[in-house]
């Protein structure tokens, strides 16, 4: 079985309406096991998850304001499967308070459940970077990015299942070290992957992007705010010049690294005319790096990004490192994405959902990553830091 299947297979699980009530998945209406929440969740898996849980994470669900005992949620376990309850099978607030009424026992209506879930938004969210940060899908801040806040833009396309309706597409702006939503909103398939998107890049930041934001448009955009960019750039992303406006092939002076890792070149665009600075910082892969790589053409070979950051060769490539470091949650994050319609139309509601989705990929990423769910799994990850 390859990832992708074995990836499918898991998502799946997390997420198939139809192993609702059947007692085959996780979330089993009815079901005769106990769990928590009258069932709604399998032993197993209550399990699983408690055993890769940070530590403090029920003090944390009071302390945030997540949690006050009630007469149905009576457990921050409880809550936390209300929380994936709504993330897989109940898909919007109206579908988790019929799934909870019909379970015979866990009468919640739909302004009962939202309030919940809007008092979670900080707790869910505090799991899902403790679990991420535990997993090794973030690391902690180096000294010299302190005093600044460094984000990831990326974005996921749903395709809509009923007919006559519009594709939508997910814009989101991650920092990379806390996983806060800086910004996320949805838009029409229409509206493409570029910086321009986010309001919300302010001055001081730096903003990281894959090889989509890797455009004129999109680096100006975010110089014209006051922060600094570095993107993946492709290789016939837009002309490159000297100082003197001679133009640069840059394949050209990638063949004389000589087997160096590294090189940095201070060059130029153009925009409007004019000459316009840009470092292009360029990384060999190793040859372990290029066996595992399904393409051996030329630029297959490197990592090409666009910077105007004035660090050194090794800082930026680091920095653009921790990128591809939490490149499997969000691709995790995109294909569970893909398995439900968001019914989220509010700024606040698209954020909970975000996060809610965020902790789901951590969690699936993080089982997986140690089993896959296997009933015999060794879940102790060990110390981990955790963030107050």
């Amino acid at each position: 079985m390859g990832q992708k299947d074995r990836n499918t297979s898991l998502e799946r699980k997390w997420a198939n309406e139809k192993n609702v009530g059947s007692g085959c998945g996780p979330f089993t209406r009815g079901s005769q096991t106990g769990g928590t929440m009258g069932g709604m969740l399998n032993e197993e898996t209550i399990e699983l998850i408690k055993g890769i849980l940070p530590d403090e994470w029920e003090t944390k669900a009071r302390e945030l304001g997540a949690f006050e005992r009630g007469r149905v949620v009576k457990t921050a376990l409880d809550l936390l499967v209300l929380v994936l309850l709504y993330v897989t099978s109940g898909k919007s607030i109206g579908g988790t308070s019929s799934i909870l009424k019909s379970s015979g026992e866990m009468a919640m209506n739909k302004n009962a459940v939202n309030e919940r879930l809007a008092k979670s938004e900080a707790w869910v969210k505090w799991l899902a970077e403790n679990i991420s940060l535990n997993g090794g899908f973030i690391s902690a801040r180096p000294g010299w990015l302190a005093y600044r806040r460094v984000t990831v833009a990326d974005a996921t396309e749903e395709s809509a299942s009923d007919k006559g309706k519009t594709a939508y597409r997910l814009h989101y702006l991650a920092d990379i070290f806390t996983l806060d939503c800086v910004e996320a909103k949805v838009t029409d398939y229409r509206t493409g992957e570029k910086l321009g998107n986010y309001e919300a890049i302010g001055a001081g930041d730096i903003v990281l992007g894959d090889r989509a934001y890797g455009t004129i448009q999109s680096m100006e955009y975010v110089a014209g705010r006051g922060a600094d960019y570095l993107v993946r750039l492709r290789s016939d992303a837009f002309k490159l010049y000297d100082g003197d406006g001679r133009e640069v092939e840059i394949w050209k002076r990638i063949r004389r690294m000589d087997g160096a890792a590294y090189k940095v070149m201070d060059l130029h665009y153009k925009s409007e005319g004019e000459l316009r600075p840009v470092r292009i910082c360029v990384y060999r892969k190793t040859e372990a790096q290029m066996e595992k790589s399904e393409r051996k053409r030329f630029y297959d070979h490197y990592v090409i990004v666009a910077t105007s950051l004035m660090e050194s060769a090794e800082r930026i490539l680091e920095l653009y490192r921790l990128r591809w470091q939490i490149e499997t949650l969000f691709k995790r994050l995109k294909s569970i994405f893909g398995l439900d319609e968001m019914k989220a139309k509010t700024d606040g509601g698209v954020k909970l959902w975000f996060y809610c989705k965020l902790l789901l990929a951590a969690i699936c990423e993080t089982l997986d990553n140690m089993g896959r769910f296997s009933p015999c799994a060794q879940l102790s990850l060990g110390p981990g830091q955790q963030v107050e």
